[in-house]
């Protein structure tokens, strides 16, 4: 059996500025992200002859098909025929996060699904070619109205400056802290579960019109891309700033929550000011926004109290690190 390990991401700074219609016609998208310690991971194998079908399908659904036209999950799909494999063929998942959260979990399914499958058939490839092909089956096939620093968030690992050229091609700078600055910073994210899933590709929809369509969503977009930018540029050169941080991340979702109706809501809103009363400096929903994961940034002596006052909305403490490594690959 052949098993990959991806992680799933926090983005931080830029967060829409990586969807192609933006990074091609605005010289370019920059985004900073983190790629976490809890994971997707996808098993491969030949599936025995002892069964009926010839493909089964395990993963929020099981799927029991002959073909590969038969296949209701897209992304399985169109991997299978990208890579030509067109055989008895087993595939799982299982995920540490839920799906539809704001974590990057699709892409890091599609980047783990395509290193699995490159393994099975012997073959082993790039980084950077997984996030790339990856991004390929949902943005061009799939016709996903999506970015692309979630594919290279999962493939790459780390805690990144993604720059997306108006060319197509992307660069990879690693943000490089102390020690000390890197505990500083990770130690002041808590990060909460609402226990709202949601269609991230339905308010993109709504983002990518109204950013063809207002003027205020492209000055907006631009801000956002210059704030990666800035956090890439003062940390280099003078450090973590704790409290800098968290005004960028606040000042970002100010202006995330302008590009679409169903970004935030009544109740989104109610937990980010709770955790603002209780000291928080900044926070963000996570991806497309509507539900998911919601980040809070705050010194630690704030986070008891933070915690406290969040969980009796009901929402769950989310515990995460920083995975180094990226989409990975083993032999069972």
């Amino acid at each position: 059996m052949i098993v990959s390990k991806t992680p799933l991401r926090l983005s931080f700074f830029g967060g829409g500025t990586d969807i192609p219609s933006f990074y091609r016609d605005h010289d370019f998208g920059a985004v900073v992200s983190a790629s976490l310690d809890s994971y997707l991971y996808v098993s491969v194998k030949t599936h025995t002859p002892v069964f009926d079908e010839r493909i089964r399908l395990n993963y929020y659904e099981t799927e029991l098909v002959d073909d590969i036209s038969q296949i209701k999950n897209t992304i399985i799909r169109e991997a299978l025929n990208l890579l030509g494999i067109d055989e008895r063929i087993f595939i799982g998942t299982i995920s540490d996060g839920p799906p539809e959260a704001g974590l990057g979990s699709s892409s890091s399914f599609a980047v783990g699904l395509l290193n699995a499958l490159y393994y099975f058939k012997g073959i082993r490839v790039s980084q950077g070619r997984l996030a790339e092909e990856a991004a390929h089956i949902e943005i061009d096939l799939l016709k996903k109205p999506i970015g692309k620093q979630d594919q290279y968030a999962a493939a790459y690992g780390g805690f990144n400056y993604f720059r997306f050229n108006s060319d197509d091609s992307v660069s990879i700078e690693p943000i490089n802290l102390s020690s000390n600055d890197f505990k500083l910073m990770f130690d002041s994210i808590v990060p909460f579960w609402t226990k709202i899933s949601r269609s991230a590709d339905l308010i993109l929809e709504e983002q990518e019109t109204n950013n063809k369509e207002e003027v205020k969503n492209l000055k907006n977009l631009i801000k956002m891309r210059q704030q990666a930018v800035e956090f890439n540029s003062y940390v280099k050169h003078e450090g973590f700033n704790l409290e800098k941080f968290g005004k960028l991340v606040h000042e970002g979702w100010l202006m995330k929550k302008s590009l679409a109706s169903k970004i935030s809501n009544k109740g989104i809103d109610s937990f980010y000011e709770a955790a603002l009363r209780e000291g928080a400096i900044g926070g963000k929903i996570s991806g497309a926004g509507g539900g998911g994961f919601l980040n809070i940034i705050a010194e630690l002596k704030y986070h008891k109290k933070i915690i406290n006052t969040l969980t009796k909305f009901g929402l769950i403490h989310f515990n995460c690190g920083l995975d180094s490594d990226g989409t990975r690959v083993f032999k069972l």
